[in-house]
């Protein structure tokens, strides 16, 4: 038994975790890698454990893209942004516990932290209710309180990266050096002087932290939704949307908001004034538990939200790398640590199903190939609707291929066509029978008008521009409404079950004018 103990070791790891294939790493530093969680512009998030750690071994750990620090200097500036965002307060952030600037890849540690994404969050449950947004409007300036102290700016606060849980928000994923290339995807988020040019600054972070608050309390960028150069153009030049911020907390956010930094509040006042605000509109505000103003808001306020519950497993401490593996199918689970690598640093919530060990492959192999129809479009057109997936979050999700009813359709209408006057555009092709597939974490998903945040990224072939991972397109199927997409499998390795979409591309006309 004593011999079994030293070589096992029993973690909670998120709900099917995304399993390794044989390009990943199975040691990071010190860590045992044991899945993927998630990856992005920036790099990719591993599930691993700290086998030395007796309550809770299990770490999140993100190698960074190499071609983000290619030289010395870049090395030398991410060592000691990494060494100096470790020494941060981890209560309303997570900071680093480990890192190696150094390594190839570079690679950094935090401690696991259960949750959903305020993005995800909003986009299925909508605009945060006022006690829970002054709720999250306090959490996150003390977050970020945490960092000024160190004379550490986030640089990329927003709704990606900030976790919600049951204990409140948390912040994650400061910008580094070598992100500058994917920080323009942030441009909704960032200050008119960083998108000139300027450094991460405590008062840049204050901008973003009332364009998250518009966000949380209203469902909309602030700026409204386009390409990033538009976003950033609205930004330094046009007044934000506020409509649906409550007023007790609008004139807050519009001075965070403020065009020259020097008219913004310090990260202190948004922090007094956001408790001043609770305690004027809570009734018996001054009562609650013991603790800082921000934990008894948040015991008041921060109520029903839930995160994903981890399962038991056994993790061999001495297991041999196993080779390559196979693609296995992939499904959403709870939210995780995650989007957030998307779209410059957002850690995404990615689950899968975890095939059964190599029984699994054995019986995979004995089965006999499904029947492949030898003329088969290899990019056939598909209908998702969303109100057909029987299970909306676990998978697989069904489609029906489709056929344009008229190809000469007026793109002068495109304007005015909801998803459902599109989906009418279109028949069902072959027998009209529904198809299931899964669709890969890493799939590349080209969004056009519907399933995007926002419509307007086509090309001048009426296909889809918008960049978004395979979990956000499932996310959207969960709450969305119907896309007609073009879709790319995987190679066929037989077994009975369902195909693998790694590229989903959905189609739209585009309008006269672009």
């Amino acid at each position: 038994m004593s011999r079994r103990s030293q070589k096992e070791i029993s973690v909670l790891v998120p709900p099917n975790l995304v399993p390794l294939t044989s390009e990943d790493p199975r040691r990071i530093g010190t860590y045992l890698v044991i899945g993927r969680i998630g990856s992005g512009r920036t790099g990719t998030v591993y599930a691993a454990v700290a086998p030395s750690v007796d309550t809770d071994p299990l770490i999140a750990v993100k190698t960074l893209h190499p071609e983000q620090v290619t030289d010395d200097r870049t090395r030398t500036a991410l060592d000691r942004r990494l060494r100096a965002l470790s020494a941060v307060d981890g209560r309303c952030y997570i900071p680093p516990i480990a890192f190696d600037a150094s390594a190839t890849p570079p690679w950094l540690a935090m401690r696991y932290v259960s949750g959903i994404p305020l993005a995800q969050y909003a986009r299925r449950r909508g605009a945060l209710g006022q006690g829970r947004l002054i709720a999250l409007a306090a959490g996150l300036a003390e977050g970020l309180s945490a960092l000024h102290t160190r004379n550490v700016a986030h640089g990329d606060l927003k709704p990606s990266n900030i976790l919600l849980n049951s204990s409140g928000p948390r912040i994650l994923d400061c910008a580094l050096p070598g992100d500058e290339s994917v920080l323009r995807h942030s441009a909704a988020w960032m200050s008119p002087e960083r998108h000139r040019g300027d450094p991460p600054t405590p008062a840049a972070d204050v901008f973003a932290w009332g364009a998250v608050v518009a966000f949380a309390a209203t469902g909309r960028l602030p700026f409204g939704l386009g390409e990033p150069d538009v976003v950033a153009a609205r930004v330094c030049e046009e007044e934000p949307a506020l409509d649906g911020v409550p007023g007790v907390l609008l004139p807050l956010v519009e001075r965070a908001l403020q065009k020259d930094p020097v008219d913004r509040p310090t990260v202190r006042e948004l922090l007094g004034s956001t408790i001043a605000i609770w305690e004027t509109t809570s009734e018996g505000g001054d009562s609650g538990p013991q603790g800082t103003a921000v934990t008894r808001v948040l015991a008041r306020e921060w109520q029903g939200i839930v995160e994903p519950a981890r399962l038991p497993r056994l993790v061999r401490l001495d297991a041999p790398d196993p080779g390559r593996f196979s693609r296995a199918p992939l499904v959403v689970g709870g939210a995780l640590l995650a989007l957030a690598l998307v779209s410059g640093g957002v850690w995404t919530a990615v689950t899968a199903t975890l095939p059964g060990g190599s029984d699994a492959g054995q019986q995979a192999a004995a089965s006999p190939s499904p029947e492949v129809r030898p003329e088969e479009d290899p990019t056939p057109t598909v209908r998702f609707d969303p109100t057909q997936q029987e299970n909306p979050e676990d998978g697989p999700w069904v489609y029906t291929r489709v056929e344009p009813v008229d190809e000469g359709l007026d793109p002068e209408h495109a304007a005015f066509l909801t998803p459902r006057d599109w989906s009418a555009q279109w028949v069902e092709a072959d027998d009209g029978e529904s198809e299931e597939a899964v669709i890969a974490e890493d799939a590349e998903v080209f969004c056009a008008n519907f399933c995007t945040p926002g419509p307007g990224h086509i090309d001048d072939n009426d296909r889809g521009t918008f960049e978004m991972t395979g979990q956000e397109f499932i996310d959207y199927l969960a709450w969305g409404d119907v896309v007609i997409a073009e879709v790319e499998f995987a190679e066929d390795a037989g077994g009975d079950e369902p195909r693998e979409i790694v590229r989903v591309t959905e189609v739209f006309p585009a309008p006269p004018d672009g």
